[in-house]
């Protein structure tokens, strides 16, 4: 169901919708004060308040979609709405809430803002909303500011010790959707305490800059659909332990996360992995996740030559993902995955694959296309293709004499119907890619083509 609200589409639960219906009923309700008489005649509720009129769960819905500092200002709406933001179901002290109390501070203080009482206002604030909260508290996200000295003596990292007790509050209060995100640019991370894992309801969960060490008595997060962890480590090498204990996760994003040397991914309702790995990876395995329609993986650099540093070769990896959908992968991951020799073309074809992000590809490089060229003919229903090039001017006649010499009639991309390459430097390679494309494609090809210079 949609609504048409001046020219615009609206869905009735999005944010637009809401905040579209709440700004109507706003303005209608200061209309009426300045009806005549003759106008309020035909209205039979004229002198009834229209906002407060709202179901409870709207007007805790719309509140919980606008920031902290919004929602406070509809206090001033009428004598109803006075404390309604005290009990919103959603408590949002991200980083523009941070911006603004430093603004907020700096105003005060004649532009001088100390990082130790930054933070203890923060503090203040968050603990405050929490501890004088009356209702349900279904969604927590903080921003913790950033943090610039390890050691504050006048008190400013009392933010990251506030962090274990609103913890502690939401394990009992059966949060739903929790958001931790330390600001922090130096190697420590805060180790969050044993009782984080007494919030058995959580449905998403995105933590950065935290140290995760599961208990003995875990329970497991039975309920947990989309888990977001960035720069987190995990203690002891829990990480596959860990990942057994979310059942039900369908969406799982890795960034920079340490403790991890293997990336054993397992979970039969796991839809979508994003892993953005450094030069610490051993091995992927996918081959427990099975129904991956959305994989991405990003690696930092490759080491090349350590023992046991591998990632499973591309018949494997690719074998591996018999319903993705979205695969993207950068120049990096092709270059390891390049285990010699690279077939023509891989048995298990990927016949689910529609499109195709490649990142940072190098088209010097005879490893990362021999790699793409075989990931082309093995996905016979491949639909777009997406190539963003980060071209070294080496190796030039080796790959251009590769792509002149494919037999593009024995393999062609049937179903190939856009094809886009950006930061293009026309070096030879990529204009020998390009014919390569051309002449795989039977059926029309649109090709867009955005060169280096254009983007800069």
């Amino acid at each position: 169901m949609t609504f048409h609200v001046q020219g615009s589409r609206f869905h009735p639960h999005s944010t637009a919708f809401l905040l579209a219906l709440f700004n109507y009923f706003l303005f209608f309700g200061s209309c009426r004060g300045r009806m005549s008489p003759s106008d309020t005649s035909q209205v039979s509720i004229a002198d009834e308040d229209i906002i407060s009129d709202l179901p409870r769960n709207v007007i805790d819905c719309i509140l919980g979609k606008l920031p902290i500092r919004e929602a406070i200002r509809t206090s001033v709406l009428s004598k109803k709405w006075r404390f309604y933001y005290l009990t919103i179901p959603h408590l949002v002290f991200d980083y523009k809430f941070g911006r603004e109390l430093c603004d907020f501070l700096a105003k005060k203080n004649c532009g001088k803002v100390s990082e130790s009482e930054l933070k203890y206002q923060y503090n203040e604030i968050v603990t405050k909303s929490l501890m004088l909260h009356p209702g349900r508290i279904e969604k927590f996200e903080v921003s913790i500011p950033n943090s610039k000295s390890r050691e504050v003596p006048d008190g400013g990292s009392v933010v990251v010790h506030g962090v274990d007790k609103w913890i502690q509050y939401l394990s009992e209060r059966s949060i739903k959707k929790l958001t931790l995100i330390c600001n922090n640019d130096l190697k420590y991370r805060h180790k969050l305490p044993p009782y984080f894992f007494s919030c058995l309801e959580l449905t998403f969960l995105k933590l950065q800059n935290f140290v995760l060490s599961p208990p003995i008595e875990f329970k497991r997060f039975l309920n947990l659909y989309q888990l977001q962890l960035i720069g987190v480590d995990f203690a002891n090498s829990c990480f596959e332990s860990f990942l057994c204990s979310c059942p039900v996760l369908k969406r799982l994003s890795l960034h920079r996360c340490s403790g991890i040397h293997h990336f054993n991914i397992r979970g039969t309702n796991l839809k979508s992995l994003f892993i953005e790995a450094d030069d610490k990876l051993k091995s992927i395995s996918l081959e427990k996740a099975p129904n991956l329609s959305e994989v991405s993986v990003y690696l930092k650099r490759v080491v090349i030559g350590l023992e046991g540093n591998y990632v499973s070769h591309l018949v494997m990896f690719v074998g591996s993902l018999p319903n993705v959908k979205l695969l993207r992968l950068d120049g990096k991951c092709l270059q390891l995955l390049a285990e010699p020799p690279v077939p023509t073309m891989i048995s298990r074809s990927p016949y689910s694959l529609k499109i195709l992000e490649l990142k940072s590809l190098n088209f010097m490089d005879f490893d990362q296309i021999s790699v793409v060229v075989c990931l082309l003919r093995s996905a016979p229903n491949l639909h777009e293709l997406y190539i963003e090039a980060s071209t070294l001017k080496i190796n030039q006649e080796q790959v251009s004499g590769y792509l002149k010499l494919l037999d593009c009639a024995d393999f062609p991309l049937r179903n190939l119907h856009l094809a886009k390459l950006t930061k293009i430097s026309f070096f030879d390679p990529e204009l020998q890619f390009m014919v390569f494309l051309h002449r795989s494609t039977p059926s029309p090809l649109t090709m867009i083509i955005q060169s280096l210079k254009q983007e800069s």
